[in-house]
């Protein structure tokens, strides 16, 4: 499990800028997901409702994500441009819509600004744009730039929503009229302007790539499948479906190069052709979609969605969870809280750095293994074993050496933050390198899956703990971490038994 060393690549990056700007629009999403999260209860509050206001006030932007999800899917079919310039329009409009809602007092008007917000999430079309732009050869070490933009992005908001607390005035702006900027409003009125000049910067510099990496997975697959002598059998598979197959000796390759070419071709012009057949067809039933992309998803696709979600459920599990439980057990404010994300955010950036140089000399398959390991640790760490035989409700068994205090929180936390974060990037990676290309070209491509996925199991991590929090507060600890411990070693043994079949 230390795999053999990749060899170097010497294909080029292109669209630099470009990818630059939609790794930026992941970090400004993931901050903009995050920064009501200290403040909802009191903007709840101040609108006239209760705080269980406040959990809706945050869900409603993945809910409106996984709508938009789809329709940003088909768009990018034929450009990125136009869909990422509307979906900042989206974002700057949600942002100004949400924060306006305190000058009327108006519930509803902050739940549409949330919602239009989530509508706008660009992350399916940046996932889409790794996928189809980026060689293989760099598409690890993009995405572990994207799973850094993901972690400082969620850890920036928190910290963010803490200076705009000290804030708190009210003057008139022209047309606009009265801006009542506090800890509330602040969140919205900030990244509403952070997403007009981001939406600015995309008219003025945003051009539309090549779609390389597509291409070449396109190629490597036709060429996989030609060269064998059951190509037959195996097309229509994922590459790394037939990692098994020999390869040609570098003697017959120098034979048959001519014929080999005109194969490759071919079976490349009827791929196209199969492919775009499929995704031009504006009549298909919603059945023969689903029918086709059920076809088309292989084992190491499922593997790697189950992964996705895995990554996305722990990961909310212990952010959303953390201000409630420090709250109960240490007493912490909302600036220790902050506090404690912004530094493992930043943490997370030198490591998520040194997973994507990894990347380039070790195997896929192998990061994802010891990023599981290292997370799994972390888990461990939190799970307080003298709460499942005592349950002193005042102290949280403090004086016992093996309960969870404050310090090992903070450790078993850091740990499982940024191996998770991480994994983001590697998981990324593999999901858009093991999708078949009749997936990878169409609506329901890489970009989409890895979406749809890592938002549902966003939204059902925050079911998840609101639901063991009506059951049992004061054991809400445990109840997290220990399901989020027992799936991790299903992830564990996932990697382990599927290893083969997994991309190297």
């Amino acid at each position: 499990f230390c795999g053999e060393s990749r060899p170097e690549s010497k294909t080029p990056m292109k669209n630099s800028f470009p990818l630059a700007l939609n790794i930026l629009g992941c970090f400004l999403y993931m901050q903009n997901y995050y920064i009501v999260e200290p403040s909802s209860t009191r903007y709840a509050n101040a609108l006239g409702m209760n705080d269980a206001m406040s959990g809706l006030i945050i869900g409603a932007m993945p809910w409106a994500a996984i709508i938009s999800a789809i329709t940003f899917s088909i768009w990018t079919n034929k450009c990125f441009r136009s869909p990422l310039i509307f979906s900042g329009l989206l974002l700057v409009s949600g942002n100004l819509l949400y924060a306006t809602a305190f000058r009327y007092g108006s519930i509803e008007m902050a739940l549409c600004g949330r919602f239009m917000t989530g509508l706008g999430g660009p992350r399916s079309i940046n996932r889409r744009y790794i996928a189809d732009t980026t060689p293989l050869a760099h598409r690890t070490a993009v995405n572990a730039a994207f799973g850094t933009a993901t972690a400082l992005g969620a850890a920036l908001g928190p910290a963010t929503a803490i200076l705009l607390d000290n804030l708190d005035t009210v003057f008139e702006v022209p047309v606009y009229g009265a801006v009542h900027l506090n800890g509330m409003t602040g969140p919205g009125f900030l990244m509403g302007i952070l997403w007009l000049i981001f939406t600015l910067l995309l008219v003025f510099t945003f051009t539309e790539p090549e779609r390389s990496g597509l291409e070449e997975q396109r190629q490597k697959e036709a060429v996989m499948g030609i060269v064998t002598p059951t190509s037959s059998a195996v097309a229509g598979k994922s590459e790394f479906e037939m990692t098994h197959i020999d390869a040609p000796t570098e003697k017959s390759n120098s034979r048959n190069e001519p014929c080999i070419s005109r194969l490759e071709s071919q079976a490349f012009s009827e791929d196209s052709k199969n492919t775009d057949s499929f995704s031009n067809t504006r009549d298909a039933s919603l059945w023969s979609q689903l029918k086709h992309v059920a076809s088309n998803i292989t084992l190491p696709v499922r593997i790697s969605m189950f992964l996705l979600f895995s990554k996305m459920f722990t990961v909310e599990s212990l952010i959303s969870a953390a201000s409630m439980v420090t709250k109960n057990r240490y007493h912490w404010a909302v600036q220790q809280v902050g506090s404690l994300g912004t530094i493992v955010g930043c943490l997370t950036i030198p490591i998520s750095i040194f997973i994507g140089f990894l990347s380039q000399y070790r195997e896929d398959r192998v990061l994802m293994f010891w990023l599981m390991i290292a997370a799994s640790f972390g888990m461990s760490l939190l799970i307080d074993v003298t709460d499942l035989m005592s349950t002193d409700t005042d102290t949280y068994n403090e004086e016992n050496m093996f309960a969870v205090g404050p310090h090992r929180y903070v450790a078993g936390y850091l740990i499982v933050f940024c191996s998770m974060q991480a994994f983001d990037g590697v998981v990324g990676s593999v999901l858009s390198k093991v999708i078949p290309t009749a997936l990878a070209t169409g609506t329901f491509n890489s970009g989409l899956l890895a979406t749809l996925v890592g938002t549902f199991g966003r939204a059902s991590g925050d079911v998840f703990i609101s639901a063991f929090g009506y059951i049992n507060l004061r054991q809400l600890l445990n109840l997290l971490i220990i399901p989020s411990f027992l799936l991790v070693v299903v992830d564990l043994a996932a990697i382990w038994l599927n290893y083969d079949i997994l991309t190297a």
